[in-house]
């Protein structure tokens, strides 16, 4: 059953923090740092650094990766949020569309998109999915880029026997509530690399950083409490992982035999971990639109979303109406000189086609939920098919 658990564990590492007097790890608390090392352990990277939040883990990935002004990193166009720290830092999120059937970066479009200005790449594994991080890696080694993985989605996911977060220089994690390891919210940035952990460790108010101001940095710190559940949590999040897996499988049987569904999968070698379960409805092959499937869902009182978003990431107003800090920046910025910040209809077809036809189920919850949910899912596809 995939129904996260909190109890006296959880409690009892809490009194310690609040008996200690110390609710924070840069005035001497334990548990943050012991967070981060039973963290990098159980997703195998050398080094570790705990944040208030995955968008925190992002940006501060973004300024060790060297990104600023004028400067361009690669994005995928399914979830803004590789974006968005792009912007953060004034910066210019370039998209690189997506596979119709993982909807992960597509590596074979990647190179047409570097310039003299790009410095990163940001790869999200939606969903859960690992992306062919094999293939980007061996481009961005090249090519001299730094590989930031968005794995807000993929905890324990693996691609080729390896763990998402450590393909590339640096792994994001997200532990907002919605996820395998939730802790109502927080972040965990992975590396191998000692001078990147060193950058990420500037904007997580590491104690070296004292009180002396080396540079802009952000105070993006993980408390003592968050760090406390979170040792917990992580040695239940494997179970809960599993469980999900099992879930997922329900939602595939539910829509075995229906030619206008494809699930969302990758290569044989990609460990899909389900922070939600997804697939691609496509109903035109048949005269269907989305609009029938959200009918047929709504009259069988199935609890699956149709459309994520309905948009590209660049189709959202902070991208679109060229929101931000002011006079031009960052998606005019006057340092820019390249044309990488233009964001057209058709930009990316392939997400531009899947995004409305999105098929999402929640896999957290009670087992027996899911068995009548993919029921239900499987008697709205016979209304419509």
């Amino acid at each position: 059953m995939a129904v996260r658990r909190f109890d006296q564990v959880e409690l009892a590492l809490l009194q310690e923090v609040l008996d200690s007097g110390t609710l924070s790890g840069i005035a001497g608390g334990k548990f943050t740092g012991q967070f981060e090392e039973a963290f990098a352990e159980a997703v195998g990277a050398r080094h570790a650094v705990a944040m208030n939040s995955a968008m925190s883990v992002l940006h501060g990935a973004v300024m060790a990766a060297g990104a600023g002004a004028g400067d361009e990193v690669l994005c995928d166009p399914v979830c803004v949020f590789g974006a968005v720290a792009v912007m953060y830092n004034n910066a210019i999120p370039v998209f690189v569309d997506i596979d119709p059937v993982t909807w992960n970066m597509r590596p074979e479009l990647i190179e047409e998109h570097i310039t003299e200005r790009t410095k990163a790449i940001i790869v999200t594994h939606v969903w859960g999915l690992p992306a062919e991080m094999d293939r980007i890696t061996e481009i961005a080694e090249k090519r001299d880029l730094v590989v930031i993985e968005d794995c807000a989605h993929s905890l324990f996911a693996t691609y080729k026997g390896k763990q998402t977060g450590t393909w590339g220089d640096i792994g994001s994690f997200s532990f907002q509530m919605s996820k395998q390891l939730a802790l109502g919210d927080g972040g965990m940035a992975v590396t191998d690399d000692e001078e990147l952990a060193k950058a990420l460790a500037l904007n997580a108010g590491a104690p070296t950083f004292k009180a002396v101001a080396h540079d802009l940095h952000w105070n993006y710190r993980m408390t003592e409490q968050t760090a406390a559940i979170g040792l917990v949590q992580l040695e239940r999040a494997r179970g809960y992982v599993e469980e999900l897996i099992e879930i997922g499988g329900l939602y595939d049987a539910a829509v075995e035999g229906f030619p206008f569904v494809s699930l969302q999968r990758g290569p044989e070698e990609a460990v899909h971990t389900f922070h939600l379960w997804g697939a691609t409805f496509r109903g035109e092959t048949v005269g269907l639109s989305p609009d029938d499937l959200k009918r047929a869902l709504q009259e069988e009182n199935c609890k699956l979303g149709v459309g994520y978003t309905n948009m590209p990431a660049y189709k959202h107003p902070v991208i679109a109406q060229r929101l931000g800090y002011g006079k031009g920046c960052p998606l005019d910025c006057p340092l820019y000189g390249g044309s990488g910040n233009e964001y057209p209809d058709g930009l990316c077809p392939e997400a531009e086609y899947v995004l409305p036809r999105i098929m999402a189920a929640s896999t957290f919850g009670p087992r027996e939920f899911h068995e009548g949910n993919a029921e239900r899912l499987r008697r709205a596809l016979e209304r419509v098919g």
